[in-house]
């Protein structure tokens, strides 16, 4: 409900690059393969669209769009639908990822709070609630970590399938191809599973092996269709990742090393980019290359950027967060760290789930720090720092630290226990989630639509006395909103 109010509410593009989504979902419509060879007319402004490692989404959410315009060559009400269907897709992400909490071991009121909470952070309702290729990288990630449980109850039995293998690697391919920033976690479910792997069968390779063919063997049609699914991933992943890595030396090519430069400067980003570069080129070393001070500005940004509110790209006019929620989360967050610090050796023992989430999250984590602060270097500007970035791995996180949060509050009354837990989560509805859009945003945030500006005129007349806003600005030198 909350991220359709956002669907039909706020005007497009949203500010999470909806309009760049939307124009690659409509150029690959044109195409029935997912193979560019030359790069497609009036998409210039996307950057290299012919090498993008991360097209699956676009490719995929093409089909929809085809039938879609079978019936309607309004812009409005495509954006709508094309809007809807990512919620499905980020609701689909809710339920695996309860789905994944319940196989932790978490009894179900702390699975239903961790989901609670992420619905009611402000940009998950405003992520969902537009056409964003996080919202089908959402529920791969759940999927890639249930599937992968699988396979770590096998070994844990001293065995193993080669389909659920298969599933595993098929399923993490066709995540990174939607986004290749799931490359890491792809590393860390093969890190675990190597290591793990080793552990369990190292004395019993043969046996298992055997098993393992036998299960195959038996495994019917259902075996032949993994296997299809498995070489068309395999075949794209190769296409698009492999040969830019042969072509270009990365996973993702610099526009200009597919294009020439005239096209590449319709692209902002890569001519924000450029110049910001060659700024710090010519201006000698005016970044400041302390990387605590960096970890600093990394970790207030990312806070900051899951409960701003946030217009589109006319303006990108944001304003802070309101102080109850984000103000819980932090806590939340700092306690959660020390939690694991403290009791995560003897909560963790023994429990392959948590160390394999524990893995995905780090290696996650790491990467997206070490990412963003290369390109501070190389730019001089402040990236890679966006809120909704976290989302893949917030309830992989919420699944680690909960168990060190119980070992924490063991030792309290159990009226302490549940007061706290009701008072954290009456924090999250106090302008968290839809609540921070409308308390925020006014008549340039909306659709151009009587219907739509009076309806959240009235919200806003009815949240303000219920909710504590908090000032519009902030200023003085303890505050970086401005």
């Amino acid at each position: 409900m909350q991220s359709a109010w956002i669907a039909l509410s706020a005007r497009y593009p949203q500010a999470f690059d909806e309009q760049f989504h939307f124009g690659i979902i409509q150029a690959y419509a044109r195409h029935w393969l997912p193979f560019l060879k030359t790069q497609p007319p009036g998409t210039d402004p996307y950057g290299a669209v012919t090498r993008d490692p991360s097209f699956l989404y676009h490719y995929v959410m093409s089909f929809p769009y085809r039938i879609i315009e079978l019936f309607t060559h309004e812009q409005t009400t495509q954006i709508i639908a094309l809007r809807f269907i990512n919620i499905a897709l980020f609701m689909l992400g809710l339920i695996l990822f309860r789905r994944m909490l319940r196989r932790t071991g978490l009894p179900s009121s702390a699975a239903n709070a961790s989901v609670f909470i992420v619905t009611f952070i402000p940009v998950a309702p405003q992520l969902a609630g537009q056409i964003n290729y996080d919202n089908l990288l959402f529920p791969m990630t759940a999927w890639a970590c249930l599937l992968t449980f699988t396979a770590i109850d096998q070994l844990k039995e001293r065995q193993f399938t080669i389909q659920s293998l298969l599933a595993v690697t098929t399923v993490c391919l066709a995540a990174s191809m939607v986004k290749y920033e799931f490359l890491p976690i792809f590393f860390g479910i093969v890190l675990f599973l190597a290591i793990f792997g080793w552990q369990r069968l190292r004395d019993r390779w043969h046996k298992a092996w055997q098993q393992a063919l036998n299960s195959w063997r038996h495994g019917g049609v259902a075996v032949w269709l993994l296997v299809a699914a498995f070489i068309t991933a395999f075949c794209l992943f190769t296409e698009r990742d492999l040969g830019n890595v042969v072509m270009y030396h990365t996973v993702v090519p610099d526009c200009a090393q597919v294009l020439n430069i005239n096209h590449c400067s319709a692209y902002s980003v890569w001519t924000h980019d450029h110049q910001s570069h060659q700024a710090v080129v010519d201006q000698g070393s005016h970044v400041n290359p302390n990387p605590f001070g960096y970890l600093f500005e990394w970790v207030y940004w990312l806070w900051y950027r899951l409960f701003f509110a946030v217009n589109g790209p006319d303006d990108f006019a944001n304003y802070p967060p309101l102080p109850l929620p984000a103000a819980a989360f932090a806590l939340l967050l700092v306690v959660s760290v020390a939690a694991i610090v403290a009791y995560g050796r003897s909560v963790f023992a023994g429990k392959p789930y948590l160390i394999l989430l524990s893995v995905v999250v780090a290696v996650y984590l790491l990467t997206l720090l070490g990412a963003g602060y290369l390109k501070y270097l190389d730019t001089g500007v402040l990236e890679l720092m966006n809120g909704r970035y976290l989302f893949p791995v917030l309830l992989p996180g919420a699944a680690v630290a909960l168990p060190a949060l119980a070992a924490l509050a063991r030792r309290a009354p159990e009226y302490i226990r549940y007061g706290t837990a009701v008072v954290l989560l009456l924090c999250f509805l106090e302008g968290g989630g839809i609540f921070t859009f409308i308390s925020r945003s006014d008549h340039a945030w909306y659709w151009q639509n009587a219907t739509v500006q009076r309806v959240n005129d009235s919200a806003k007349r009815v949240l303000g006395p219920a909710i504590i806003d908090g000032p519009r600005y902030y200023s003085g030198s303890r505050w970086f909103f401005d």
